[in-house]
């Protein structure tokens, strides 16, 4: 959390103090267990006694959220965080992700963040919420939601049978989109986000309810200090291809050659080009920098963390990404961007109106098929230059406003 809470502060009363100290002999010491600062095992980060504290926040509606992955949709989750805080102001938030979703989960809004592990598992047994947004639909994390101690459950469960169904009846659409191809690909064209909010009972307004992504002043300093490395400066109009997109549905990244043709046209333009992946995309990252040999085309590696590569995201001027986490970065830290669908659906992407999406023609598209052998392929029929025309557009619209 940050040093301010979401509600204004007051002193805690006698009736909120607790003291453990009276039969020890030791001074009294009364602590205020229900402020969202208290930890027990520490001073809180204001390091000084509960009674008379001008910080103390009580924790208020104790609402918990699961919901664990898949890493792109636990950051677009979290346009849920301003419509529960004005549904329930004075709300104390605690998350429950997966480990590697940790940095995606904004600190700022989010009271405790516990990793899914046996030590969440028994603070699970004990901690008492007044309300439970169960958000994933494998089974495990719905009988997690079922463990939870709550007055309330939205969302996911499961039942004694070991199977997964909807908590509450305001969650049957975004539940059976799930089952049912026909509505999700072709009559749905509402986003997650709206679909999301309708589902858990959160107001949802998509002017003013937009992703929540932390940064870090380390992380961003690292990333200024990685493009000053390869000659460029954040104010310049850098082009960040995120060259990867998962590999769990096949044609969700575009062509390797697709990329380079983009690239060429881009390097004569002189627009500095940066290239972005993860581990998995280390190869494919190396290959597309060695095809050139330009000082506009830049390779800064793969290896970053999560925190690192989102504030490289943050210094393009425009992001071309297939639909995956750097897209969900890239919108999350207010970069432009050009997004690119093959095989899934971008009805339920919203853009938030800072960027475009560049969809596939091909008629059988969306399928989240696993494997294909149609050629061309869905990501085959887009063009280099109908992406290029989407990036000149995102570059001029990112001069316009001043990003």
């Amino acid at each position: 959390m940050t040093d301010q809470p979401n509600n204004p502060p007051r002193t805690p009363g006698p009736s909120e103090m607790r003291d453990f100290s009276r039969e020890s002999g030791l001074p009294p010491f009364p602590v205020a267990l229900d402020c969202r600062y208290y930890i027990g095992d520490r001073p809180c980060i204001f390091v000084r006694e509960c009674t008379g504290c001008p910080h103390y926040s009580p924790q208020g509606t104790r609402i918990l959220i699961i919901k664990t992955g898949a890493l792109g949709d636990v950051l677009r989750t979290t346009i849920l965080l301003g419509g529960i805080k004005r549904a329930y102001p004075e709300s104390h938030i605690t998350w429950i992700t997966a480990p590697a979703a940790v940095p995606l989960v904004p600190g700022s809004l989010v009271d405790r963040i516990w990793p899914f592990s046996h030590e969440t598992l028994a603070k699970l047994q004990v901690t008492e919420f007044d309300l439970v947004f169960s958000l994933d639909k494998e089974p495990e994390m719905a009988a997690l939601a079922m463990i939870a101690r709550s007055k309330e459950k939205r969302g996911m469960g499961m039942n004694p049978h070991g199977a997964v169904y909807p908590l509450n009846p305001e969650m049957a659409l975004y539940y059976r989109l799930g089952l049912d191809n026909h509505l999700k690909f072709h009559v749905n064209r509402r986003t997650y986000p709206d679909l999301l909010a309708e589902a858990v009972r959160i107001p949802y307004d998509p002017r003013i309810d937009d992703y929540h992504l932390d940064l870090s002043g380390s992380d961003q300093e690292s990333a200024r200090n990685l493009l000053v490395q390869q000659g460029l400066s954040p104010g310049d109009p850098i082009v960040g291809i995120n060259t990867g997109a998962g590999g769990v549905f096949v044609n969700k990244d575009w062509t390797f050659l697709g990329y380079v043709d983009l690239i060429r046209e881009l390097e004569r333009e002189k627009i500095p080009v940066l290239l972005l992946g993860g581990d998995r995309e280390s190869k494919r990252v190396s290959d597309l920098h060695r095809s050139f040999r330009s000082p506009y085309v830049k390779d800064i590696g793969t290896n970053h963390p999560l925190g690192v590569f989102s504030a490289l995201a943050a210094l393009c001027r425009v992001l071309v990404t297939g639909d995956t986490l750097g897209m969900h970065v890239g919108l999350a830290v207010k970069t432009r961007v050009v997004a690119i669908f093959g095989s899934t659906q971008p009805h339920e992407i919203e853009m938030f109106g800072r960027g475009e999406k560049v969809i596939t023609q091909i008629e059988c598209a969306p399928c989240y098929r696993r494997a294909c052998d149609i050629h061309p392929s869905c990501m085959e029929l887009i063009t280099p230059d109908t992406v290029l025309q989407a990036v000149r557009r995102q570059l001029s619209a990112s001069r316009l406003v001043g990003a």
